[in-house]
């Protein structure tokens, strides 16, 4: 289920994945992405960025999560992907009491919202992923809070 998220550095609002929301919408809707809760971060013009709230989950003393980006327009292929993607799935581990965080996988995709061929992945030991800073005031800090803060909640 796609739900609002108002985030707080973000001044609108956005829904995916509902009626109404017309031709242009990009969403979570791909077949990678049932039995998830995906909630918007950011949606812009150019990219869609989305939590899946179901995954997040501990792992040693870090939390992970998946992370869906969404690209209007395909991504060229580079060292995780053969060919153009335009959208990948992605799992992110956070450590809560600096709010660092790093990439341990992802799958690339050629059509939006997980859909499409898989045209490249990556993966590593989430307890192996080099984590770095997030800085105030950017999407790697509005997804560390939304995070950890879902996390302390749960009591994971």
């Amino acid at each position: 289920m796609v739900r609002k998220f108002y985030a707080s550095l973000f001044a609108s609002a956005v829904i995916l994945g509902v009626a109404g929301a017309g031709t242009d919408c990009r969403a979570a809707i791909g077949r990678g992405t049932g039995g998830s809760n995906w909630d918007v971060m950011m949606w812009t013009d150019a990219l869609t960025v989305s939590i899946d709230t179901a995954s997040i989950a501990p792992h040693a003393s870090r939390v992970v999560a998946h992370i869906m980006w969404d690209y209007f327009e395909a991504r060229t292929a580079g060292a995780a992907a053969a060919a153009p993607y335009k959208s990948m799935m992605g799992v992110l581990v956070f450590d809560c009491a600096t709010l660092r965080f790093g990439g341990a996988g992802g799958v690339f995709y050629s059509g939006d919202g997980g859909d499409g061929e898989s045209v490249g992945r990556f993966s590593i030991d989430p307890d192996s992923a080099a984590l770095s800073a997030s800085e105030p005031g950017t999407m790697g800090r509005e997804l560390a809070v939304y995070v950890c803060t879902r996390a302390w909640s749960l009591k994971l």
